[in-house]
């Protein structure tokens, strides 16, 4: 989220309205109004929202190229989600939708989108699941992973600062933790889901985001490090992790370090990885292709988040603008032809797709 470091000297006066809004949500939901919406198919945008304001999410339907703006709201009375939405989960019918502005994560029935039930945790940020329970990051720079069964917060299990994504692997979760500012950290915990053991890895300054490749390899895209930061600039990377040894195998400079990477999605055949620098998507076969290329797609004003459609290969690009108006997802083919262009919400960062 592009204001985590300012928005906790305003947050106190705006949770407030918002616990307000929340007692009034749950009676009014129960009187029946609102639109339901079924989430079945299609892309679930989420949309950050503007600094100071709700986040919202948006549905993109391929088969008609229709967009439905502001879907949690329309089917919860008018009522928003919270501030700042972070991420969207689904799982066994039902959504989650993480809202770290607000400290919530907000629990819907995805056959209506009605809301069921809210968490409360610090600062949440993204989930996974495994074997019926929910894993949540709490990005804290006292890292936690909290455990999530039958909609209740259960269990927690540490890790190091800042944890961010999270990602579930046969018996083991693997979390990216970033630090919290000004403190950079280069760990990767792994966790193992049958006794809740952690292994921490050194991988690279700043981890974030996270795929698995065809070959179970562990990839993950490490920003780096900025001068005014410990230990100072390093260059942006994608590091691979074998789950087997729990170790760091490889790690692939890609960029200088005045550059720096995010969020990344891998291609359906799980051998392509793509990333985004300030330019432009990059792509980087895991066998060493394209590594000297230059970026495949560019034009996106800011963009934001990257995600691929499993069923085509398309990759869909998201473009924040000016972090304060409509913003867009844009889809491209697998060799980088644009195919449309969609109007969502506000700093749309990211989705999930069915």
């Amino acid at each position: 989220m592009k204001k985590v470091i300012f928005y906790s000297a305003a947050l106190a006066l705006i949770l407030s309205s918002c616990k307000k809004e929340e007692s009034k949500t749950e009676t009014e939901i129960e009187t029946g109004c609102g639109t339901p919406f079924n989430y079945s198919s299609g892309v679930l945008v989420v949309n950050e929202g503007p600094w100071g304001g709700n986040g919202t999410l948006s549905h993109i339907n391929f088969e008609n190229n229709e967009v439905t703006t502001k879907v949690y709201e329309k089917a919860n009375c008018d009522i928003p989600a919270g501030l700042f939405i972070q991420s969207v989960a689904a799982n066994e019918g039902k959504g989650y939708v993480v809202v770290n502005g607000s400290a919530e994560i907000q629990i819907v029935d995805l056959t209506t989108f009605k809301h069921e039930k809210t968490l409360s945790l610090s600062y949440p940020r993204y989930m996974a699941f495994n074997e019926g329970r929910g894993y949540v990051t709490n990005g804290t720079s006292e890292g936690k992973v909290f455990v999530i069964e039958s909609n209740n917060i259960t269990d927690s299990i540490n890790v190091a600062k800042g944890p961010e994504s999270i990602l579930s692997s046969g018996s083991n979760l693997i979390v990216a933790n970033k630090g919290v500012y000004p403190d950079v950290d280069s760990t990767i915990s792994i966790i193992n889901t049958d006794d809740y053991s952690v292994t921490n890895l050194h991988g690279w300054y700043k981890p974030n985001d996270i795929v698995e490749d065809k070959n179970g390899m562990i990839w993950v895209s490490c920003s780096g490090a900025a001068s005014w930061e410990t230990p100072g600039e390093v260059s942006p990377a994608l590091i691979k992790i074998d789950l087997t040894t729990k170790t760091v195998v490889d790690t692939v400079i890609v960029g200088t370090p005045d550059e720096s990477i995010s969020k990344i999605a891998i291609s359906p055949e799980q051998d392509v990885i793509y990333y985004y620098k300030s330019d432009g998507v990059y792509r980087y076969g895991i066998d060493g292709d394209y590594l000297a290329d230059p970026a495949f797609i560019t034009g996106a004003t800011a963009l934001y988040g990257l995600e691929v459609v499993p069923s085509t290969g398309d990759i869909l690009v998201f473009d924040a603008k000016d972090y304060s108006s409509a913003g867009e997802v844009v889809k491209y083919n697998s060799s980088g032809t644009k195919l449309n262009t969609y109007e969502v919400g506000v700093s749309p960062n990211g989705a999930i797709i069915k």
